[in-house]
């Protein structure tokens, strides 16, 4: 049975891949804040077990690491992230571009011993530069500085076999998204679970949306 670690699956997105994943079978593994009050991700019946985590809190990613010393993930995906309203540069640098690399970093050991090698990290068409420079706004700013991130990052995690692809999920149907976008979350999930069912090492590295097409950096 594949097993996958799904960083911020309270709501939205990532508890759509929670969703998904229990019914394809798969050992889930789900992160939130709130591990009392894990609300709609409390409810899913299936192979699903639940690990508080604040992706910026040290303590928090070292008791998680600590649970997998001994046991494989064939595919991570990292969901966390804010939008940045009504704070400041520093707190959304801090967590939407430090903290997915603190936490992977902490876990790769166990997805490099795993049979799938997988690394999935949700990013956004907004920090594409596109061959300009940084994008205005604080979320698009942090997103093309998470994508520059992971494009250093991944010859690493190549070298060791491991897989990785960073997704813009689409104008999804959630908190963050609003009412208005109009990709439901279940379209988007199905369509990312594709794309991560078909990467290999030959198309590792790249920045893709949730259709399967390939976004410019």
């Amino acid at each position: 049975m594949p097993s996958v670690l799904i960083i911020g699956a309270s709501r939205g997105i990532g508890l759509g891949f929670a969703e998904v994943y229990v019914t394809l079978g798969w050992k889930v593994h789900a992160t939130t804040r709130t591990i009392n009050n894990p609300g709609k991700l409390g409810i899913i019946a299936g192979d699903i077990s639940l690990h508080e985590l604040d992706v910026i809190n040290a303590d928090h990613i070292n008791n998680l690491a600590s649970k997998f010393e001994k046991q494989s993930i064939d595919l991570l995906i990292h969901n966390a992230g804010v939008y940045g309203t009504n704070m400041n540069s520093e707190a959304v640098i801090n967590i939407n571009v430090e903290a997915p690399f603190n936490v992977i970093n902490k876990l790769i050991r166990s997805v490099e011993v795993s049979d799938q090698k997988k690394v999935a990290i949700l990013t956004s068409k907004m920090g594409s530069r596109n061959g300009g420079p940084t994008p205005s706004g604080l979320y698009g700013s942090s997103k093309a500085f998470l994508n520059d991130r992971y494009r250093e990052t991944h010859p690493k995690w190549l070298e060791k076999g491991i897989k990785s692809v960073i997704f813009h999920p689409g104008w999804v149907n959630t908190d963050m998204g609003g009412a208005s976008a109009p990709i439901k979350v279940k379209d988007s999930v199905n369509g990312m679970n594709k794309v991560i069912s078909n990467l290999q090492l030959s198309n590792s590295g790249k920045f893709m949306d949730w259709t399967g097409n390939e976004v410019p950096w």
